[in-house]
């Protein structure tokens, strides 16, 4: 790492940067997030009815399953274009003291192009194909250790001992789903940076998109992974709020992120730049003739 490039003092001038953007146009860039957490909160409300409804009951009747399984869908649905047009917006707002966060026209109008919808999909699609492994070996792990707990504690409920073979599955469970999960952040930084490269060059497809993100993560990752701990005491106050105060740090998440991607970005240019110079001009070799001749 150059030793012109300091992180903490980076971060903090970033995050300085970021608040004052989100201030700037706090209600836009509230809006830009605000249809996302609607839906979080019907699916709260929702749940919370149908489980008092349903108490007592043996089985989820087959119907509200459904209707589950369908919202899940929708929800996923809306918060990928809700991070794709934060994120984007976030991008234009740090870059440009003028532009704001115009929520109803970045929603419907501006990404809402047939352009615009081919490289946020595209993004969301090759993000997706890269992490879907790594996710369903997190959730085998976390199946096996919901599955092995629940065992151990009916044995030990009913005084029988406990089998040797649920410890051993239990504690591989764990592994599995500890493993996994790091090797899944690990993964998901390599590649934060797609919505950003897709915004920058719209033209660039697929894997290229990937590539692209994983260069710019190399030896930022660490970089990165704390400035997102730099928001826990944020992210605790979203915990006791009820998420309320989404409203405000999310989108201050998507402003630093989106400096943090300029930072990075220029910084890898300037090195690039920096490596052609020193090459210097390729100088011509002039034959001498031989004088034996």
């Amino acid at each position: 790492m150059d030793q012109t490039y300091n992180r903490k003092t980076i971060r903090k001038k970033i995050k300085r940067q970021a608040k004052d953007v989100l201030h700037r146009d706090l209600w836009g860039n509230v809006g830009l997030i605000a249809p996302w957490m609607i839906v979080i909160y019907i699916i709260f409300i929702y749940s919370y009815v149908t489980t008092s409804i349903t108490t007592g009951q043996n089985e989820t009747p087959t119907g509200q399953a459904v209707f589950e399984v369908l919202f899940s869908f929708v929800f996923a649905i809306i918060t990928a274009y809700t991070i794709y047009v934060a994120e984007y917006q976030s991008l234009k707002q740090m870059r440009d003291e003028t532009t704001t966060a115009k929520p109803v026209e970045s929603w419907f109008k501006t990404y809402f192009t047939k352009k615009w919808q081919k490289t946020i999909w595209l993004s969301i699609w090759m993000t997706f194909l890269f992490l879907v492994g790594w996710a369903l070996l997190i959730s085998f792990g976390r199946t096996g250790i919901g599955l092995s707990s629940i065992t151990m504690t009916l044995y030990a409920l009913n005084n029988i001992s406990i089998p040797t073979f649920l410890v051993v599955a239990f504690i591989i469970s764990f592994i599995v789903f500890v493993v996994f999960g790091i090797i899944y952040l690990m993964k998901q930084y390599k590649y934060i940076f797609i919505p950003f490269v897709g915004l920058d060059s719209p033209s660039t497809k697929g894997f290229k998109l990937v590539a692209k993100s994983r260069e710019l993560m190399k030896g930022h990752r660490w970089e990165l992974f704390v400035m997102h701990l730099s928001f826990f005491w944020w992210i605790l106050l979203i915990g006791v709020t009820l998420g309320l105060a989404s409203f405000y740090v999310m989108p201050y998440i998507y402003l630093t992120l989106a400096g943090y991607y300029d930072v990075i970005n220029n910084t890898q240019k300037n090195k690039a730049t920096e490596v052609t110079d020193k090459q210097g001009p390729i100088k011509a070799i002039v034959l001498q003739p031989n004088s034996t001749y």
